[in-house]
């Protein structure tokens, strides 16, 4: 239980910081309120989609602990998600 709160308030904290990085290069280049409140939160969606399914792969399926983790895997494991997600979205 509490590597799982640990995870929700780092995630929250990167969220919060990835917003308003973005929100600032928008606020930057002049786009619109509208279009930088949108964008943001379309990026918090995706990632916390991401690491939500990161998260019940890890805690539900016993093979995932079968195998070291390593950067790669991990790697290609987000990678196959935003793919998927990607092509989801343009369908």
């Amino acid at each position: 239980m509490f590597i799982d709160g640990l995870l929700t308030v780092a995630l929250t904290l990167e969220l919060l910081f990835l917003g308003m990085s973005v929100a600032s290069s928008f606020g930057e280049s002049g786009a619109g309120r509208r279009r930088t409140v949108l964008t943001v939160t379309g990026l918090s969606g995706a990632v916390i989609e991401a690491a939500l399914l990161y998260l019940v792969t890890e805690e539900l399926l016993t093979e995932a602990h079968e195998v070291k983790e390593t950067p790669l895997i991990t790697a290609a494991f987000f990678a196959g998600f935003v793919l998927l997600y990607l092509i989801e979205a343009c369908t």
